[in-house]
């Protein structure tokens, strides 16, 4: 789950308890996507992580971290992958 990294918030805390990772991503921000009109939203001023659950597994609540150019790169690899796959 792609969400603001703000550790102060209520939620991060709760979080804490049940998930099994905890990724920061480094090296620039990921813009939220507005549901309603599918943009990109501006302004976030905090970086972003991602809480990782697993299930089958005892939570560790681990913290790692990855590059937004990475996780990009690898994001648009696999979603290529994806579409040559799909059935016209």
């Amino acid at each position: 789950m792609l969400v603001p990294a703000d550790t102060s918030v209520g939620w991060f805390k709760l979080a804490m308890n049940s998930v099994d990772e905890i990724r920061l991503i480094t090296g620039g921000r990921i813009s939220f996507i507005n549901a309603g009109n599918g943009k990109p939203v501006n302004g976030n001023n905090k970086g972003s992580l991602l809480l990782i659950w697993r299930p089958f597994i005892k939570s560790r609540c681990i913290f790692t971290t990855v590059d937004k150019d990475e996780l990009m790169s690898t994001g648009s690899k696999t979603l290529k992958e994806i579409k040559s796959h799909e059935i016209n």
